[in-house]
């Protein structure tokens, strides 16, 4: 009878544990609902001046990463699928390299391939946005400047879509 109720002690914790790790990865996260932070920062490839102000009624997905993350770059590609296969509904995604070389992101955004525009961040960009110690780390930005989602490590694409299709 001890053996039993000690099996069931230990299914509890279990599924305890389970659940509290399922809304722990299915919650918004860091500043979900509140005004996404103001960034005027400059596009690696071509110079331009990007703000998340010029995107306001956009839906826009702000990736964070660095060039030596290399579950960073398994991850871009499918940000980039995800970009063009959304921007005519509304879709904005910007790209933030943080604590990396210009140099090195402009070949890594020409390596990839990618699409959207891929900015040179700053301790002052990263703070604002909670401190970017994980890379990599995805903002979803909703149409009226709000934090809908702060994703920490990579997604795929079919999660990434599940959280950004509903907000369109």
């Amino acid at each position: 009878m001890a053996q039993r109720s000690f099996r069931l002690s230990r299914i509890s914790a279990r599924m305890l544990m389970v659940a509290v790790c399922f809304l722990v990865l299915a919650s918004p996260g860091w500043g979900a609902g509140k005004a996404a932070p103001e960034f005027n920062l400059k596009d690696v490839l071509t110079g331009k001046d990007y703000s998340l102000s010029q995107f306001k009624g956009k839906v826009v997905v702000i990736n964070f990463f660095t060039f030596f993350c290399g579950p960073c770059r398994d991850e871009m590609p499918d940000l980039n699928k995800i970009n063009n296969e959304l921007k005519g509904k509304g879709l904005q995604t910007l790209g933030i390299a943080i604590s990396s070389d210009p140099t090195q992101i402009r070949f890594l955004v020409k390596q990839l391939g990618l699409e959207y525009p891929v900015l040179v961040g700053n301790d002052k960009v990263s703070d604002a946005y909670g401190s970017i110690s994980v890379v990599p780390t995805t903002v979803i930005v909703d149409k009226q400047g709000n934090i809908a989602q702060r994703i920490e490590g990579t997604r795929k694409k079919d999660v990434f879509k599940q959280m950004i299709e509903p907000l369109l």
